[in-house]
């Protein structure tokens, strides 16, 4: 879903309430297409100032533009040149206006400051962000409207109508228009719509293209064009979710099409659209976000619940919906915080974990296929079995073969079969070679094989160490949810020898302090470090302790738990290993139930519903042999059945 006009102008609204006089202190950028600007707005009414953050978002799929209760994350540390342009001319300047282009999806801040602390000019700059999916952008302009930096640069060869480049003049979106009888119209008020005006605009249904000879046209659902439709094309700044709800408010159905409108229709449904229009003018807003609850199968509480919609009017269309909830604010902003939680920054790790997660999957499957190619060797066993008996029969028969017989075929003495006769052997012959030299080639042929037999096991064991080390470096990249932990599994798959790079950086081998007991030998090379484990308390007063990647695991296993300590592990996937620390008490199984939680959250199998987790106490717990840092085997376990879900209470804490 993206943000329309309608939901710009209740943003810009509240913003000119809350923001007026903010001075811009921060500015920071959290992902690759946002920006974030920290404001003091001072109090008024002997209130104190507050400290409040803007996100602005050009992302192609999930723009936008709010205010955000926490201070964003960055994904790189480094600020980039738009954003040191950004703190050169806004940082410390006031927020002076808030504009918004009627219908438009822009939303602007002029801010200023004073040329001389005893001159009242001002220098200002208009800081424009333009949410137009994939065309959206950040732009930063002086007062005589000339482009002094941008977060995308669009130049001429991509756009000759409007360049966006540094010392272009900024020039505004082209203005909505709609075609009519081959002509390009301005598109028609909401507030002024006429029944009239629509029932003529439905007669200009788009023709589907002439198919080209020789050129075959992807097949595709037949569908009449819908109500909806027509007022998108239309209709002023309407938005597919707004232009349903004008629909659903005229015939209780958003997907009711074309053919079905009658006069009585189309002046309802112009009427309900000069309603909507009216919003714009009035700003008599009321914020809703619509919410789907997610139950996850076997527990009772309910999840947190996914969001489908929302919008600064009354969501009439969802109302019906008994599998649908909707939730009230009084703040649009709040509302978009909460829809877009996290969703680009999850978006832009995924950015991170991708080359990552190739390079594992490569190797991944070079694993696989050699697991395959080794179980073929072992299937020869059979063969050399052969090899052996087909030489023997050569040398028994010796004087009866004569040289350049392709094949001969002798009775195997070998095999006792009772009364009967001994059944009969072909064996295939070298021309070249009497019967000696032939047994000779297959007893070599032999020996070969027995020879690779003895090795092949010890092979077998070390490519599922590799294996399950591969696996392993998977779960830590899908539990890295910051890019100082996605850092610190690359830096292991580097030290493993998946991958070439330069050596971890010493920002993030001080973010990765080392703990108990991890001091390198003397003349080894030093390894990249895991970081800090997670520390978490269980509701009967317990320390829980969680290993978020291999060297994580090494060190909350044999590094900072004792023998009696709780050792767990989501069987048969890769995880994060939980130790729950004893101190000489029994432990609950309140306590040991969060915990097996907290193992299959930190899993593999963080998407099941329900997932078996193995727990023992750690004296029972050992080194795999020939196995990485975590790579551990155990024994006299119990299994507890846990829900991933369950644990995000207690992360989120």
């Amino acid at each position: 879903m993206h943000v329309d006009a309608m939901t710009l102008a209740a943003v810009a609204d509240e913003w000119r309430i809350l923001l007026a006089g903010g001075r811009i202190d921060t500015i920071i950028q959290p992902t690759e297409h946002s920006l974030a600007l920290q404001c003091y707005v001072p109090g008024s009414q002997g209130e104190g100032g507050k400290n409040r953050w803007i996100y602005l978002s050009a992302h192609p799929q999930l723009a936008r533009a709010h205010l955000t209760a926490l201070k964003p994350a960055r994904i790189t540390s480094e600020p980039p040149a738009f954003v040191m342009l950004l703190r050169k001319h806004l940082e410390g300047a006031r927020i002076e206006a808030v504009v918004q282009p009627r219908w438009e999806r822009v939303i602007e801040l002029v801010a200023g400051y004073r040329k001389d602390p005893e001159s009242d000019e001002r220098t200002r700059f208009r800081l424009i962000v333009e949410i137009m999916g994939r065309h959206s952008n950040i732009i930063l302009c002086n007062e005589d409207d000339m482009i002094l930096g941008c977060l995308k640069r669009v130049g001429a060869d991509v756009n000759r109508y409007r360049v966006i480049a540094t010392g272009a003049p900024y020039v505004p979106p082209p203005p909505q228009q709609r075609i009519v009888a081959g002509k390009a119209l301005p598109r028609l008020e909401p507030a002024q719509l006429t029944a009239a005006q629509l029932s003529i605009s439905a007669a200009e249904v788009p023709e589907e293209e002439p198919e080209q000879a020789g050129v075959k046209k992807r097949k595709r659902a037949i569908s009449q064009p819908t109500l909806w439709q027509l007022l998108t094309r239309h209709v002023l700044g309407f938005s597919p979710l707004l232009a349903r709800e004008a629909v659903y408010r005229t015939t209780e159905d958003t997907e009711t099409v074309i053919a079905q409108a009658n006069e009585e229709i189309w002046e309802e449904l112009a009427w309900n659209v000069r309603e909507l229009g009216n919003l714009y003018d009035r700003r008599q807003w009321h914020p809703q976000l619509v919410e789907r609850p997610r139950i996850n199968a076997g527990e009772q509480e309910a999840a947190a619940p996914i969001p489908v919609a929302f919008a600064s009017y009354v969501l009439e269309q969802y109302m019906q919906k008994p599998e649908m909830q909707v939730r009230e604010s009084p703040s649009i902003n709040v509302l978009l915080d909460d829809f877009y939680a996290r969703s680009e920054w999850r978006d832009a790790m995924e950015g991170v974990r991708a080359p990552i997660r190739k390079v594992l999957q490569t190797h991944l499957e070079r694993c696989k296929r050699k697991a395959d190619l080794l179980q073929q060797e072992l299937a020869v066993s059979e063969e050399a079995a052969r090899y052996r008996l087909q030489a023997e029969l050569l040398l028994a028969y010796q004087h009866e073969i004569h040289q350049g017989q392709p094949s001969v075929e002798v009775e195997n003495l070998f095999e006792e079969n009772g009364s009967e006769a001994p059944p009969t052997v072909t064996i295939p012959l070298d021309p070249r070679f009497d019967a000696v030299g032939n047994s000779n080639r297959l007893f070599h042929k032999y020996h070969k094989l027995r020879r690779a037999l003895t090795l092949v096991p010890d092979q077998i064991e070390q490519n599922n160490v590799e294996l399950a080390t591969i696996e392993q470096l998977q779960a830590d990249l899908m539990l890295a949810e910051t890019p100082a932990d996605a850092a610190l599994v690359k830096a292991e798959v580097q030290a493993a020898g998946y991958m070439r790079g330069k050596p971890v950086e010493k920002k993030v081998q001080k973010a990765a302090k080392k703990g108990k007991g991890s001091k390198q030998g003397k003349g080894k090379p030093a390894l990249p470090g895991g970081g800090v484990p997670l520390h978490m308390q269980s509701s009967d007063g317990f320390t829980i302790l969680i290993g978020k990647n291999s060297r994580q695991n090494e060190e909350v296993t044999f590094h900072q738990s004792s023998a009696h300590d709780i050792w767990l592990h989501a069987r048969g996937v890769p995880g994060s290993h939980v130790i729950v620390k004893a101190a000489g008490r029994e432990v609950p199984h309140q306590t040991v139930e969060q915990a097996a939680s907290l193992a299959a959250y930190y899993s593999q199998a963080r998407g099941s519903t329900n997932v078996p987790v193995d727990y023992t106490l750690q004296r029972y717990v050992r080194h795999m042999k020939g196995g990485g840092p975590g790579m551990v085997i155990y024994e006299r376990e119990r299994t507890i059945y846990s829900h991933p879900e369950a644990a995000r209470q207690l992360v989120e804490k």
